[in-house]
């Protein structure tokens, strides 16, 4: 019975660091009622600029946005730009400290937004179900108003068309194509 016992906190303890994973990932508060809609804002007060990079530059990128903006004190990870979007991380349970993989796949959709598949979720070398796993964020935790999640679809959107920078800045996807390190944004700066 004390095994049984062992392995359910084990259990509960890779669920919880999911959990932080996600949240460490995609930050503040969201309504899950959002109504899809694309907002323009190429407009008189903006000028639009095409920015082209590739995996290096932008894993790069990613990662010292991690390291200075996330609270990494019990949790560690990193972002790799591979064929797919791999998220790496280990986290202290038990006093060890428990690998875990998410392995996602961006979709560039029409209005410029993005969709990251969730191909697969691993903690040490047990998968879980990425489903149960969205859904329990999605239920339980504030994300951004710009991320929303649909665990039936296993699928988390990032509505760049609700993200505005400090600086009134704004982007939109052209193309994130991994596989051929084919990454383009049209940066939308605000005229003075």
């Amino acid at each position: 019975m004390k095994k049984w016992k062992m392995l359910f906190l084990i259990l509960v303890g890779l669920n919880l660091f999911v959990l932080i994973v996600f949240l460490a990932f995609l930050f503040s508060p969201t309504d899950s009622n959002r109504i899809e809609k694309a907002k323009p804002i190429e407009t008189e007060n903006t000028v639009p600029f095409l920015i082209s990079s590739q995996k290096e530059d932008l894993t790069g990128l990613i990662n010292r946005y991690l390291e200075k903006e996330a609270d990494q004190d019990n949790l560690q990870y990193t972002v790799e730009l591979e064929d797919e979007v791999n998220v790496y991380g280990s986290i202290k349970a038990f006093n060890k400290d428990i690998n875990m993989k998410l392995i996602l796949e961006p979709v560039v959709k029409e209005d410029g937004n993005v969709q990251l598949h969730v191909e697969e979720l691993s903690i040490g070398q047990l998968k879980l179900p990425v489903s149960y796993v969205l859904k329990y964020m999605n239920t339980y935790y504030e994300l951004p108003n710009y991320v929303v999640i649909d665990s039936s679809e296993k699928v988390i959107d990032i509505y760049l068309d609700e993200l505005t920078f400090k600086n009134g800045l704004s982007a939109r996807a052209e193309s994130f194509n991994l596989k051929n390190d084919d990454i383009t944004f049209r940066l939308y700066v605000p005229m003075p």
